[in-house]
């Protein structure tokens, strides 16, 4: 029986990326990239989901054990310090959409001429032939409409720019750009502060539609409205702290109410800056070059396709579907009261999907013409979404202030513990202890959190307070005057 059989919780993560040994096509390609670059290895993984899905968006969607149809779409963030290799980690996956998109921009310079000349021909023969409708001919003009009509059907066909990539842009190019030119596109930077200074994040809660692969319907005042249909759109925004902050305290949506950091990947890895050595080895791209030609291959099949709607489906397998269903549970229990997911019930609701999503692009990409999702596939994207949910949750659901303080306030008396303090006066630790809770009603609340789990109580002592590290002994006032007249 399949260790993974009787997985029935959603797992925590610890902090650490998930072994990617079921992707033996990622695994090898993440393994490269981590010893070249020593970027954060969660950054990596980002970067290959991003162009995975950019590539497969176009020629998959997933059912999902609900029975819903959904894209394989995603959305990412990235969130990382200047000087984390953010663009290199980003040209070295996604390089070789730029490379398809700079081949075929030659062949569409050529065809669009030519589409020039025809629209010239046919503005001229139609304008010959309005020519010869008169007022006074009535059947000369029905003549002159059936030709017009005719005409009509001939009417040349504007070639597609071979857009794929999108960064610094406007929500109406974006739209018209996906409607216009390829109906796949990502709209990505490693740079992320563009994007989100851009006028394309004014209306966020378009990315959730696109994201659903919802039908759209753009309303013009000056020009013809449009409607968007199966249209994909993945996003990684690579973005500084500092830059996403400001963006979410300027933004004119609530970027977290209408659902858009909601349907997130985020990754927020720890610095790798300070512990990259150098040794001027040659590492090999064998298999980051063997990665990016299966990019290549999807997106030039995704390229040629005539009808997007065709797309092929991707379905869970009996087992995998059981799993699902599992986690599935698992979940909406968490978001119930006291549960991880207490304060998280939008972030929490869209996990599920996403974790079919990238057991699709997975399974997928690491087995051609295999289009049912494995338990092993399956299991590590539910690791990958994990991973995610706690950067998630560390970034836009950090603990409330009190158990920060406990925390901070944690660390500075484990010495005191370790060396057998147990008794410190409150003014002491208020007038010494960490800056946080240099208020006494943030050291009050902070010690009030840390004593519901901890042998931890505060006595007083004439009219001293007093905090007795180990409550749970035998007062000790041999021990009480020492530690008093010690610590002032």
């Amino acid at each position: 029986m399949n260790s993974y059989d009787n997985q029935k919780s959603f797992p925590i993560s610890f902090g650490n990326v998930p072994d990617l040994t079921d992707a033996p096509k990622m695994e090898k390609a993440f393994e490269e990239a981590s010893a070249l670059l020593q970027a954060p290895e969660a950054m990596i993984v980002a970067c290959q989901l991003t162009a995975m899905a950019t590539a497969m968006q176009g020629m998959l969607n997933v059912e999902i054990p609900t029975r819903k149809i959904a894209p394989v779409s995603l959305m990412l963030t990235t969130i990382a310090q200047s000087g984390e290799r953010k663009s290199t980690v980003d040209n070295l996956f996604m390089g070789v959409m730029k490379t398809i998109e700079n081949e075929q921009e030659d062949e569409y310079v050529k065809s669009q001429k030519k589409y020039e000349v025809q629209e010239d021909i046919y503005n001229e023969k139609k304008s010959r032939l309005k020519k010869t409708i008169s007022l006074d001919d009535q059947s000369a003009n029905e003549q002159a409409i059936q030709q017009l009509l005719t005409l009509s059907e001939q009417l040349p066909t504007k070639p597609r720019a071979p857009r794929i990539l999108y960064e610094d842009t406007t929500s109406e190019a974006l739209l018209e750009g996906l409607k216009n030119d390829l109906p796949n596109g990502c709209l990505c930077s490693n740079e992320g502060g563009v994007i989100l200074k851009s006028r394309v994040m004014r209306n966020t809660a378009i990315f959730n539609s696109l994201w659903s692969g919802d039908d759209i319907t753009v309303t013009r005042k000056t020009s013809p409205s449009f409607k968007l249909n199966d249209i994909r759109l993945s996003i990684h925004i690579m973005v500084q702290p500092d830059s996403l902050q400001r963006f979410l305290n300027k933004s004119n949506d609530n970027v977290r109410d209408n659902g858009f950091i909601s349907r997130m990947l985020v990754c927020a890895p720890i610095s790798t800056c300070g512990y990259r050595q150098a040794n001027g080895y040659q590492h090999s791209r064998e298999h980051i070059e063997e990665f990016n030609y299966r990019i290549r291959q999807l997106l030039e099949q995704s390229l040629v396709l005539v009808d997007y709607r065709l797309r092929k489906k991707v379905v869970f397998s009996s087992a995998a579907e059981k799993i699902w269903w599992n986690i599935y549970n698992d979940i909406e229990t968490k978001m119930g009261p006291g549960g991880m997911y207490e304060c998280a019930k939008d972030h929490a609701s869209k996990l599920p999907e996403n974790i079919a999503r990238v057991a699709a692009l997975i399974h997928c990409f690491e087995h051609p013409d295999d289009f049912e999702i494995s338990v092993e596939s399956l299991w590590l994207a539910v690791e990958l979404l994990s991973y995610f949910s706690r950067d998630f949750m560390r970034v836009f659901c950090p603990p409330p202030k009190y158990v920060l303080d406990a925390c901070t306030l944690t660390e500075w008396l484990n010495p005191f513990i370790a060396s057998g303090i147990r008794y410190l006066r409150k003014n002491y630790v208020l007038q010494y202890g960490p800056n946080c809770i240099r208020r006494k009603s943030d050291l009050q609340n902070a010690l009030d959190f840390l004593k519901e789990s901890n042998p931890m109580a505060e006595i007083i002592i004439g009219k001293t307070r007093v905090i007795d590290l180990f409550f749970n002994r035998k007062p000790d006032y041999a021990q009480l005057d020492e530690n008093l007249a010690r610590y002032l």
